[in-house]
């Protein structure tokens, strides 16, 4: 997987902070990233993310009216159980309970407030790479079972011309 491959990838940022928003914009920026959404309103963290459709979420935990555990929750229920879209969560909090919490409803990273700079690049980068290449296996899958399926066509097709080929035209009871 090429790095331009990676630095292509929508990434969604749920922040209610404008500093932490221009921060992460700058950083992620510089490393080379593209396609970013920023938000600092979490209302509207479900709706985005439908219409962004992004490789990865980059969400705070504590915010006001839906704090991130909600967010994690309600963008639970938008990804199909079938697919794969990182979630990095990025707190203050650095309590084994808000880690343990974010992890068990759904985040698949945390990274703690004030950020390494290097540490979030390479965190981002390595859940990019694993979207990526959850969904190339995705589509390998699909790929497999159309050829198993038009296989199986052709079988079935050859087997029933085969058993016309051998049939009696007339039969020689009565």
């Amino acid at each position: 997987m090429t790095p331009d491959v990676l630095k292509n990838g929508k990434i969604l940022v749920v922040d209610d902070d404008p500093m932490n928003i221009d921060v992460l914009r700058m950083i992620l920026s510089d490393a080379g990233f593209a396609n970013l959404s920023m938000l600092t309103d979490s209302r509207r963290a479900v709706s985005t993310f439908s219409n962004v459709d992004p490789d990865l979420v980059l969400l705070d935990l504590h915010m006001p009216h839906q704090d991130g555990y909600e967010v994690l929750q309600a963008l639970h229920y938008l990804v199909p159980s079938d697919s794969f879209v990182p979630i990095i969560v990025l707190t203050a909090d650095v309590t084994v309970n808000a880690r343990r919490r974010a992890l068990a409803a759904g985040a698949t990273d945390f990274l703690s407030k004030p950020y390494d700079t290097v540490e979030m690049v390479l965190r981002v980068e390595n859940a990019l790479r694993l979207r990526f290449l959850h969904r190339d296996l995705q589509n390998e899958k699909a790929t497999l079972e159309r050829r198993v399926r038009d296989r199986t066509r052709s079988l079935e097709r050859l087997v029933a011309e085969l058993r016309c080929a051998s049939m009696p035209l007339f039969s020689t009871q009565l």
